[in-house]
């Protein structure tokens, strides 16, 4: 259902926005743990290490196109926000013309080129036939994640994160389910871990399309609403590819340092991605928040309550703060016996996954931080900042992996050292945005008494 974000307590919205969203990704991970530790016991170890060495290529494709689609729907959140429906279901019909073009040339060129991918990641020899089976199934398949993009991005920025969240519940068993059968009863291999995960998206997508009609029939467009609307195009394309680009370049970094991990051997990859399924578990936390933030700001952008951002957004890191310290606590008392479930009792793996885990965990107070500016940067609209933020990511990570490929241990700290260069930077744009959107209301209630808005296209155009 559709639920108006500007008004009622900012912190209880966000948080209770979240909680919806945390347990979509917590059921999620444990699904896809559920995946990983099948794919272990039906092949081997090795063949997590393999999906495992090429995750940052399969993150880098399919993550520009979901995070331009994401940037799509924080139109639809200000537009919302602003009441203009016969807008937002045109908005609605361009999103999905753009989304469509979008995604089959990203599937048409990524499955093309798949296996050169593999090999850029220098993947281990013994990983690359593995590696390439999976990843092409996956991207193959990109047409039927957009839709689940698509529809899941519309309900969030309209307020509504439990529709979602039942849908992920589904989709994340029917994953397990249909692992079971590929891999346990038919033993199709490596590839059976990736027919499982496209049937069950293909089922979460029919069930985004049936709840859009019956749900969101708000956003249902018909002939009169259905034209190409170039300044709306625009203003889509102006939101949604910053986003794409910010993740790329997250993902370019995230890719640069697998592949000097990578070059320390088998054992080693093995060992880091043993230690990031436990970082993932805390990542959700953060990401959770980082979104509900984005749609918070979107929508009381809006509605021109500037005010409620600053509100929102401070307390939100104040929550994150102390969920950090509970997921350090956590980590440290119980990630060994997490990573046995994995690996079983392999010290030389397991070693390296505690290394892993704690040089990232100790600075979880900036991981937060980055999170929670970076959303409301999202949701306000500013982008580019963003954009600027994932850069310096980008300079920190190629910059350690350069220079310090064959030391181990200095590797696991480039990503604290892209967090803390971001940081920085966020920490002062940041206040900077929000001071000028509140100028820009001020202003507007000034210049224009009877309007109580910002117009979505005039704040765009101010970044």
């Amino acid at each position: 259902m559709v639920r108006d974000l500007t008004k009622g307590n900012p912190t209880k919205l966000i948080v209770m926005f979240a909680i919806s969203m945390l347990a979509s990704s917590l059921m999620s991970y444990v699904y896809s743990t559920t995946d990983s530790l099948m794919v272990s016991w039906y092949i081997d170890p090795d063949a997590l290490g393999a999906i495992s060495a090429a995750a940052p290529a399969t993150d880098m494709i399919q993550g520009f196109a979901a995070s331009v689609i994401s940037g799509f729907s924080l139109l639809a959140g200000r537009i919302f926000g602003s009441g203009d429906i016969k807008r937002l279901r045109n908005m609605m019909a361009n999103v999905v013309y753009l989304s469509a073009i979008l995604v089959g040339v990203a599937t048409l060129i990524c499955t093309v080129f798949c296996r050169t991918f593999v090999n850029l990641m220098n993947t281990p020899a013994g990983f690359v036939d593995m590696a390439t089976s999976y990843l092409f199934i996956i991207l193959l398949a990109m047409p039927i994640s957009a839709i689940s993009w698509v529809c899941a991005g519309m309900f969030r920025a309209l307020g509504d994160s439990k529709t979602p969240l039942l849908i992920s519940a589904i989709c994340g068993l029917l994953n397990v389910v249909f692992n079971a059968f590929f891999l346990g009863l038919l033993r199709t291999g490596i590839e059976g871990a990736a027919y499982g995960t496209v049937c069950a998206t293909a089922v979460g997508s029919v069930m985004y399309l049936v709840f859009l009609k019956k749900r969101m029939s708000i956003l249902l467009f018909g002939k009169e609403d259905a034209g190409i609307s170039w300044p709306t195009v625009k203003t889509l394309l102006s939101n949604g590819i910053p986003l794409g680009v910010l993740n790329s370049v997250v993902s370019i970094g995230a890719t640069i340092l697998q592949i000097a991990v990578n070059g320390h051997g088998e054992d080693v990859v093995t060992g880091v991605s043993t230690g990031g399924r436990v970082l993932t578990i805390f990542w959700i936390f953060f990401q959770v928040f980082e979104s509900s933030i984005i749609y918070f700001c979107a929508q009381n952008l809006g509605a021109g309550r500037v005010d409620r951002v600053r509100t929102g957004v401070r307390n939100t890191m104040f929550i994150c703060w102390g969920l950090g310290a509970v997921c350090t606590a956590f980590a440290l008392l119980f990630g060994k016996y997490i990573f046995m479930m994995f690996v079983g009792d392999n010290p030389e793996i397991i070693s390296v996954a505690e290394q892993y885990l704690f040089t990232q965990i100790i600075f979880f107070p900036l991981m937060v931080t980055l999170c929670t500016w970076r959303g409301g940067l999202k949701g306000l609209g500013n982008t580019v900042p963003a954009v600027m933020c994932g850069i310096i990511e980008l300079i920190a990570r190629l910059v350690v992996s350069f220079f310090f490929a064959d030391h181990l241990m200095v590797l696991f700290f480039a990503g604290p050292a892209a967090w803390i260069g971001a940081s920085i930077f966020l920490a002062i744009q940041y206040p900077r945005t929000l001071k000028k959107m509140e100028l820009a209301q001020q202003n507007q209630l000034t210049v224009e008494p009877g309007e109580q808005t910002l117009k979505p296209e005039e704040t765009a155009a101010g970044n």
